[in-house]
């Protein structure tokens, strides 16, 4: 019997990134797993009539995966689009914050509860480091505000037996990361399921983690840059080591069976792997 179609909503229309290039290379990466079924909706600009009546019907999606955000002031979401959102994750919807995604709408209560942490200011909230696969709070205030140093190869650590995880190495190579120190948010309901060292401060913050947002569920990671100048898919955007949590994270956020296979080409904890 065939399996039911993970219905996958991706929103774009705005980025300090390469949001096009970025929607590109994420159905690339989706039209390997031949039970997903891929639409995009592109937010209009906010001098067009249609702007303000924007709103997709989130509820006929199993997973939507946020591929906008407002640091370069080129956009924003209509209200009547936030609640829709904020409705939808309530009831059991599944949010993946692509990236820069993590960056977007400060000012959005609910979007900061749903997504955790992301790009913040020192004095916005609580950030998370890790020693010893512990979580420990930094309060607001303290530490900073969010960076990252250049991109690079570096070795994740997964925590815990989260399912998106089941079958993967407890470490391996991910290829041109942004190591995102300080990240800051309620981080309220929140779970790092995998961290990295940062250079700068010697801290391992977190790459990946999971929120719980009413009977919703959020993935959330610092995977997947994209920028202007990286006219071909970048090695980030390559890395078989990120493609393979991404179908993986996909299928937990559909509540479907993680069932993606663990590539040969995995990386190990020495070297990274790059799909061709």
């Amino acid at each position: 019997m065939a399996k039911e179609p993970i219905r996958v909503l991706i929103v774009d229309g705005f980025s300090n990134h390469d949001w096009k290039a970025t929607t590109a290379d994420i159905r690339e990466i989706l039209a390997q797993d031949e039970d997903v079924e891929v639409s995009v909706s592109t937010v209009p600009n906010e001098s067009e009539p249609s702007w303000k009546e924007w709103r997709p019907r989130f509820a006929d999606y199993d997973v939507v995966i946020q591929n906008t955000n407002d640091i370069s002031g080129k956009g924003v979401w209509p209200t009547g689009a936030q609640r829709a959102l904020e409705s939808y994750m309530k009831e059991g919807g599944g949010l993946l914050i692509f990236h820069s995604a993590n960056n977007a709408f400060p000012e959005w209560k609910e979007y900061n509860r749903m997504i955790g942490l992301g790009w913040r200011k020192k004095d916005f909230g609580p950030a998370i480091h890790l020693v010893d696969g512990k979580e420990v709070r930094v309060p607001a205030g303290e530490g900073g505000s969010t960076g990252h140093g250049k991109r690079l190869d570096t070795v994740i650590t997964r925590h815990g037996d989260h399912p998106i995880h089941t079958g993967l190495p407890r470490q391996w190579m991910a290829a041109d990361l942004e190591v995102y120190r300080y990240a800051r948010g309620p981080a309220e309901n929140l779970q790092v399921i995998s961290s990295t060292k940062d250079p700068q401060t010697g801290f391992h913050f977190p790459v990946e983690w999971v929120v719980g947002y009413g009977s919703g569920r959020i993935y959330n990671s610092t995977f997947g840059h994209h920028w202007h100048t990286q006219k071909e898919q970048p090695p980030g955007m390559r890395c078989v080591g990120f493609r393979t949590v991404f179908l993986r994270a996909v299928q937990w956020l559909a509540k479907r069976e993680v069932d993606a296979v663990v590539p040969s080409a995995f990386p190990n904890v020495e070297e990274v792997s790059l799909a061709k």
